[in-house]
């Protein structure tokens, strides 16, 4: 059989391969296809929403929800994005966003959402400032679910000193608050939560990181936010400390 004849069928084999792989596994697994890279780099990035859009999203009832799941699943269309300047147009059924990716990947802003009715109020509302769109509370603890759980060996006893169990992180896991503009959701490679659960009427916080394959309880004090000024607030890995300088449990 000439050479020629047996590339031919190479290569015939490989599409038919390449095709019965997206019919199967439907894209999962196939990272390096463009759109999945965009979609990737948008997921793992820092996500902001002009006010406009924030209320062209309410006045549709467009939820956040829906949203993630269209950064999370949608199609990236290419031919109608400006790739120049990494504007993509992203689609998931019946919702279409524009979403630009910043230079360095740390930042996705949605900038424009496809709409149909007038909305009519958010018509001076500015395009140029953005906010914070954060990830459903839900769907975060979903995603931590889905990892073993390893209580390190500090809040190990910091859980017996408030007699808290094992059960007791899965209940934060399953319902818990996360305090989002307190965490470090988008810090690399190990995002950052401070959840709040009630346990016997008493709040607690726990510390807790995202591995690769395990979710880390790294600490767990009293809730008390009156404890910190207004100063202070802005972090409250400072509760943890004044935790440890009054001994609550004496976890050294």
């Amino acid at each position: 059989m000439k050479f020629s004849k047996r590339l031919r069928l190479y290569l015939v084999g490989v599409g038919i391969g390449v095709l019965l792989s997206f019919i199967i596994f439907d894209g999962r697994g196939c990272e390096w296809l463009p759109s999945n890279r965009v979609l990737d780099a948008i997921q793992n990035s820092k996500i902001v929403i002009s006010e406009r859009d924030k209320c062209i999203s309410e006045c549709e009832g467009i939820s956040v929800d829906e949203i993630y799941g269209l950064i999370e699943s949608g199609d990236v269309n290419f031919g109608e994005s400006d790739v120049r300047v990494r504007n993509y147009k992203i689609t998931d059924g019946d919702l279409t966003l524009f979403i630009k990716l910043s230079e360095f990947d740390t930042m996705s802003s949605i900038n424009h959402i496809q709409h149909e009715n007038s909305c009519k109020e958010c018509e001076g509302v500015d395009s140029n400032t953005f906010v914070l769109l954060y990830k459903p509370n839900d769907l975060v603890l979903k995603k931590l679910r889905g990892l073993s759980i390893s209580i390190k060996e500090k809040a190990l006893c910091e859980f017996e000193c408030f007699g808290l169990t094992e059960n007791s992180a899965e209940k934060v896991l399953e319902d818990g608050e996360i305090l989002f503009d307190k965490s470090f959701p988008n810090r690399k490679p190990n995002p950052v939560y401070y959840i709040k659960q009630r346990f016997g009427g008493v709040d607690y916080l726990f510390w807790v990181e995202q591995g690769a394959t395990k979710v880390r309880f790294l600490h767990v004090v009293k809730y008390n936010p009156s404890l910190l000024s207004e100063k202070d607030s802005e972090t409250l890995s400072l509760l943890f400390e004044m935790s440890h300088e009054l001994k609550d449990c004496n976890c050294n």
